[in-house]
């Protein structure tokens, strides 16, 4: 059985990975602490790049997860996290011999987009809306740059959004929500896969999307099993009028571009 190494094992993707995967690989938690979920657990920082490299020891890739995911962090936080532990990652990985990362991004990395209403592929031009997403595209820059450099093949996953219940909280999450054996999927997608670098956006399979998923099924074979139009079943009827009214506008590559370089969002 092959072994994964997650980075941010203890958190709430990490953790719903380490159960979904379960059987599938054996699962190896580099985090500030253990968690009973993993089948091995190694403690660390992952700015440290020595400890990173021997936790890479017999693994076939690495999910890399660890980072601070939210802007209501300092931006100096952010750097050492999400930008300098991104980059230690990967060199970890090249030391070690690892030639498959997966890399969890975040659609805050186009975020902009989805303010000014415009669905968006995945090759959509970056448009962040947080310092938080502007780390997550420097770990996208970071995993593109490794790929061509050193041939480490990576899949960066620009996910949804994420509910440790397993559950919709909030509106927005209707349209934009990926469900726990959706991501297992996606996650065991993008290690499965022969590609050198790609980019895919990280959902179910929602009616009134935001976030297409045509790179993610051409490329890596995602094919989301779980969708949206369940849950607006039991939804309020505010809500539901809401959802109904929801739509995006859509937009061809030329037109995509000219508003990127001369409209702002909002």
């Amino acid at each position: 059985m092959d072994t994964i190494l997650i980075t941010g094992g203890l958190g709430r993707i990490g953790t719903a990975l380490c159960q979904q995967l379960r059987g599938k690989y054996r699962t190896r938690s580099f985090d500030l602490r253990p968690t009973d979920e993993a089948d091995e657990n190694y403690v660390g920082n992952i700015t440290d790049i020595p400890a990173v490299a021997d936790a890479c020891d017999g693994a076939r890739a690495i999910v890399h997860l660890a980072g601070i995911p939210t802007n209501a962090a300092p931006f100096e936080n952010l750097l050492d996290a999400n930008i300098r532990g991104t980059y230690c990652v990967y060199e970890a990985a090249r030391q070690a011999g690892v030639k498959k990362v997966v890399f969890a991004s975040t659609n805050h990395v186009s975020g902009m987009w989805e303010q000014a209403g415009v669905k968006i592929p995945a090759d959509a031009p970056v448009r962040p809306d947080s310092l938080y997403a502007v780390s997550k595209a420097a770990g996208e820059a970071t995993a593109r740059y490794f790929a061509d450099e050193y041939g480490i093949s990576s899949v960066c996953l620009r996910i949804g959004g994420f509910s440790p219940t397993d559950e919709p909280r909030g509106f927005r999450n209707l349209y934009m929500m990926i469900t726990h054996r959706d991501m297992a999927q996606l996650v065991d997608k993008s290690i499965q896969s022969d590609v050198l670098f790609a980019i895919v956006n990280g959902i179910s399979n929602h009616p009134k999307a935001y976030q297409e998923l045509e790179n993610a099924k051409r490329l890596i074979g995602y094919e989301p099993q779980d969708s949206g139009a369940e849950w607006v079943k039991s939804m309020d009827d505010d809500s539901k009028r809401r959802y109904d009214e929801l739509s995006w506008r859509e937009l061809d590559r030329d037109e995509m571009l000219h508003e990127w370089s001369r409209v702002r969002a909002k």
